[in-house]
């Protein structure tokens, strides 16, 4: 077998379908035809010399190889990225950061984007001051926050930018009754107990998503812990909702004894802005590949694709006849 020689451009590809799971998202993300995508994915798996991603009616998912392209790639990109930004312009000016996410789930890795800066721009200090993250917004607008990563909308006065999606999933254990449905319902959801991070900035959206303009009262067990949180769930005691990067590598596990499940009307996709003050703008681009080049490339089963119209009234036509046979 021929040696591994990828390139950059793969590496970009790769990751684009590994976070999107079909060739046509990428395509949206990269701002190319999907016809491009398929083609510069045979050109990454040529240079690769073996298949990335498993070809599924659902979508791609990564191969063992595909994954291990995935987990290296970000940071690959970062370095890459940091090291043209140093040949081109100065060295940034030593300078204090104080960043925080408003989603606690995002805090086990953001650890290594202050190692991957300490490596790359020694001068920028990281801080996380995470007591601000469930007012991240308003600290950020009052100046006691530098910068934040937010899926509430940005205050007004500060500077934003898109930077990825991640999907909230259901976790319940394998025995739990909901275990036996293929996606919930929003019933399900407001009937059970629900296991969730001690954040709350997100329970507005997470209601409207779920339940929509007049959402029910539900009933939650807030958590500092995650490892509490899917214990709990394995336990059968509650249904956790988390972040798919969270979620993720509990799933992986052999014998997890957890099941993870979607809403039946489709997936609980967040995005993320990096939100800064004016006066970082010259240090935001580097805080941004660092997010970037640190933040997990979640590989969860892709979201079922809805039955074709067609299909459904076909399914619908060959019930009547058998019914009429029947009769």
């Amino acid at each position: 077998m021929a040696s591994p020689q990828l390139e950059i451009r793969d590496l970009r590809v790769v990751i684009a379908i590994g976070s999107a799971g079909t060739t046509a998202a990428a395509a949206e993300r990269l701002h190319l035809t999907q016809s491009a995508v398929s083609r510069a994915l045979q050109v990454a798996e040529a240079h690769a010399g073996t298949a990335l991603f498993t070809r599924t009616a659902r979508g791609l998912v990564p191969t063992e190889a595909g994954a291990a392209v995935l987990s290296a790639a970000p940071a690959l990109l970062f370095e890459l990225a940091a090291l043209e930004r140093r040949l081109r312009e100065p060295a940034p000016q030593p300078r204090r950061v104080r960043l925080v996410a408003e989603c606690y789930m995002a805090y086990p890795w953001l650890a290594e984007v202050v190692l991957s800066l300490r490596r790359t721009a020694p001068a920028v200090r990281i801080e996380m001051p995470i007591e601000h993250s469930q007012r991240a917004p308003d600290a950020l607008a009052k100046g006691e926050l530098d910068a934040a990563m937010l899926t509430s909308p940005a205050p007004q006065g500060v500077l934003s930018q898109a930077l990825f999606e991640d999907e909230l999933v259901f976790l319940v254990s394998a025995s739990h009754p909901l275990a036996r449905k293929a996606a919930l319902k929003p019933r399900d959801v407001a009937e059970s107990t629900l296991l969730v991070p001690n954040a709350r900035s997100g329970d507005g959206w997470f209601l409207r998503q779920v339940f929509g303009a007049r959402p029910p009262r539900v009933r939650a067990e807030r958590l500092p812990v995650t490892e509490a949180i899917v214990e709990l769930a394995r336990a059968g005691v509650g249904v956790a909702v988390l972040s798919e990067w969270v979620a993720a590598p509990y799933l992986r596990a052999p014998e997890s004894g957890l099941k993870m499940l979607r809403l039946a009307k489709g997936p609980l996709v967040r995005r993320w802005r990096f939100a800064y003050r004016p006066e970082l703008a010259p240090a935001a681009p580097l805080l941004v590949d660092a997010i970037l080049g640190a933040r997990p490339i979640a590989r969860l089963e892709p979201p079922a694709a809805a039955p074709a119209p067609r299909r459904r009234a076909e399914t619908r036509q060959k019930q009547g006849r058998l019914s009429a046979r029947e009769r």
